[in-house]
């Protein structure tokens, strides 16, 4: 007996991912995606792909964000060509609009994420069916391209070769602009196979067609012709950033200002402790300005980029580069190395004596200062050198700003729309498919905001992960801001720091996870120290890090 036009549909579908390069696929259990969980099934059992299976929608596209990073610490690993594309399967209805946040995230650090969401055919569309809306254009810009494909459509090479359009368009091939793509299928019934899921036969990619296609060839833009190399220059790097960046810095002797998340950050020519330095009054003279990526962590970074006295370069393929104030004299997709080896680094030896000054100063306030947010940081930051997955609130920004040394380690962060958003779950995923230990750190409400991301299924592959938990009372980033400031104190506590009372313990046990408590410099450094087998929560009690204040001021000291 003929399989149903849906499952054959399915399957063609899912084969089509693989061959365009598609090795990671998370599902979301649902009735009318039922054709591509027996088609995943199918897939699995031939060892084609690797499957996750996850019950919450927002969580698992932050998984599946995660998971998009396989090749985050390789030279390589801002090339689009390298980039992991990874697929995420709902059903249809509120399962859709659950995906927006990850989507979203995805379009801002162009990462190749495509949501494959099942639909209801024609007939049952806005004629008041259960689970039904309209799911084409859900995303709106943030997945502008849309395959759409219609419960009677034939399960050909035309759709080989329309799944594979969207796959590569989602790794920025031709176009060199990676971000997330949606394929909305609608299924009709039967969505079961004709004898049961135990005889469907494994899949086979045999008669599926898929295309080479490669990304656009960028040989840069001429230094002479953009850069003036009479003036005082620096590079800031971001999120996201060329790492042609360490050539400029060699060949010009140009100091490096970098974010922790960005290729260039254990750089030998970056110098650290960017929010004090740019602040201090040598940034002054800065007469020049490389930027590359999305520098979005200080304000001090956002004044430089924002002066109008200096010449802002920047270097950047996408259409929303980087100059949020207007100021940008020159705008490159890429930018080549000067020719010739420049002799003068007097410039570059003047920030990097700063630069050592200042860490002698934060290493003397950390070493007399409580369990905070910044020690932890600095702990996790010096002494281990495990993949990284960082928070994007208040741990990233204490990474950077007391940070000096990474170890050349692969560090992540949602950095597109800079939310706590799935932080939880891109940390798992990161570690599934990077396939070693690895480690996050964040804030509590962070943590309690993602908490969800712990329930894996029995039957799944838990990750190597070890999780610090900055517990330091709520969303103490505020404290930093005008919302801390004395007179703002009766509205502070509830209405910004919101700390949750919920046991991180119990909560620990209840998802069947590790859970340790760290209350000194030592008992984080134990944990640095031991192998991590499945999830461990290490409970770091934090004091508020007034010491934030104390660093700062050392700006005025340079």
């Amino acid at each position: 007996m003929p399989e149903s036009q849906s499952i054959v549909l399915a399957q063609r579908i899912v084969g089509a991912l693989i061959a365009a390069g598609v090795n990671d696929i998370v599902y979301c259990p649902g009735s009318r995606s039922a054709p591509l969980a027996y088609a995943l099934d199918s897939a699995v059992r031939g060892d084609l792909v690797r499957a996750h299976v996850r019950l919450d929608e927002r969580s698992a596209g932050f998984l599946a964000l995660g998971l998009t990073r396989r090749w985050a610490s390789e030279p390589t690993c801002h090339d689009v060509e390298d980039l992991s594309p990874v697929a995420i399967v709902t059903t249809s209805g509120g399962a859709v609009a659950e995906l927006h946040a990850s989507v979203a995230e995805a379009a801002h650090s162009h990462r190749p994420l495509i949501v494959l969401s099942a639909d209801r055919p024609d007939e049952m569309r806005g004629v008041g069916a259960s689970q039904t809306t309209i799911q084409y254009g859900i995303f709106g810009p943030h997945a502008p391209t849309v395959l759409d494909l219609p419960a009677d459509t034939k399960p050909d090479q035309r759709v080989d070769s329309r799944v594979a359009r969207a796959v590569h368009r989602a790794c920025g091939r031709p176009s060199g602009v990676a971000g997330p793509v949606h394929i909305n299928v609608a299924f009709r019934d039967p969505l079961t196979p004709q004898s049961g899921s135990a005889t469907l036969e494994p899949l086979s990619l045999a008669k599926v067609s898929s295309p080479s296609i490669y990304r656009p060839r960028r040989l840069g833009q001429t230094w002479d012709d953009v850069v003036d190399s009479s003036l005082r220059t620096v590079i800031v790097a971001g999120d996201g950033d060329d790492q042609s960046g360490e050539a400029w810095a060699n060949y010009a002797k140009i100091p490096i200002f970098a974010e922790p998340t960005s290729v260039l950050a254990c750089d030998p020519n970056r110098i650290a402790h960017q929010q004090v330095l740019l602040a201090s009054p040598l940034a002054d003279q800065i007469q020049q300005v490389i930027v590359t990526g999305r520098p979005t962590l200080s304000r001090p970074v956002s004044a430089l980029l924002g002066r109008s006295d200096i010449r802002l370069i920047v270097v950047d393929p996408h259409d929303e580069w980087v100059d949020v104030e207007g100021c940008a004299s020159e705008v490159v997709a890429s930018l080549a190395p000067p020719r010739q080896v420049s002799t003068d680094d007097v410039w570059l030896e003047q920030w990097k004596e700063a630069g050592r000054r200042v860490s002698q100063q934060i290493r003397t306030i950390l070493d007399e200062s409580p369990m905070s947010v910044l020690v932890l940081a600095d702990l996790v930051w010096s002494y281990d050198s495990r993949p990284l997955m960082v928070g994007a609130s208040h741990s990233i920004r204490a990474l950077d700003l007391v940070g000096v040394d990474g170890h050349g380690r692969s560090v992540v962060s949602h950095r597109g729309l800079a939310g706590i958003d799935g932080t939880i779950a891109s940390a798992i995923g990161l570690a599934l498919v990077r396939e070693e230990p690895t480690v996050a750190l964040m804030g509590d409400l962070t943590f309690f905001h993602d908490v969800g991301a712990l329930a894996i299924p029995a039957d799944e592959a838990t990750p190597d992960l070890l999780i610090f938990v900055a517990d330091d009372g709520g969303g103490s980033i505020f404290s930093t801001l005008e919302h801390g400031r004395p007179e703002n104190a009766p509205t502070f506590e509830r209405w910004f720091a919101t700390a949750q009372p919920q046991s991180l313990k119990h909560l620990a046990h209840a998802y069947g996870v590790d859970y340790v408590e760290c209350m000194t410099r030592q008992d984080v450094m134990r944990e640095l120290d031991s192998d991590v087998h499945g999830i461990r929560i290490c409970h770091v009690k934090c004091a508020r890090p007034v010491q934030i204040a104390d660093v700062r001021k050392l700006a005025d000291q340079i």
